[in-house]
Order: structure tokens, then sequence, then C-alpha cells
């Protein structure tokens, strides 16, 4: 009755083992890929297109580059930095994230 279930076992493992077996051998998928226009042809039809409005300048990823004008100067903004650090108590019940 053993030898009958290890034998089991072991086809079982050995069919699972080749579900997960992978091509050892990683082939591009243009690997066939042959061009017939130049660097320099695909350049010029890029400028090209890029000139009409035909294609994406710029991807727009939500983040917008935009700064807030201030009337203060530097220095003023990191002494104030400086005074805030000063004056912190780590660990008192009535820091900012206690709303104190």
């Amino acid at each position: 009755m053993n030898v009958k279930n290890l034998i089991t076992a072991v086809a079982v493992f050995a069919a699972a083992g080749s579900a997960f077996a992978q091509q050892t051998e990683f082939v591009a998928p243009d690997a066939g890929f042959q061009s017939r226009a130049t660097r320099a042809e695909v350049r010029q039809d890029l400028a090209q297109a890029a000139s009409e409005g035909a294609i994406a300048q710029r991807q727009h990823d939500g983040q917008d580059t935009v700064y807030a004008s201030s009337s203060r100067s530097r220095q003023d903004v990191r002494a104030e930095a400086i005074r805030a650090a000063s004056i912190r108590h780590y660990g008192d019940v009535n820091d900012t994230y206690f709303g104190g």
C-alpha cells in the first residue's frame, strides 16, 4: 500500500513540475524585424508629425510643477524654520500631530 501511494505521489509531483516548466531561451518578440526606413527618415517623419501636431509632445502625469509666489525672502523662511525646530518638543502631547 505504501509503495502504491509513493508511486502515485511521484507521478503527481512529476505532472505538477512539468506544468510549471518554462522555455529556457528568451526570444525577443521583434527578433525577425527588418526596418524599411533609415534612422534619418524616421527622425524626419517624427519631426514632421510634431510640427503638424499629430503626436503628443508631453504625456500628462497629473503632477504639474506650479510654484506659488511668495513675498518672503529665503532667509526669512529659513529663520522661521530654525525657530520652529528649536521650540519643538518631540513626544509632547501638544505637538503638531495632536493639534496643539
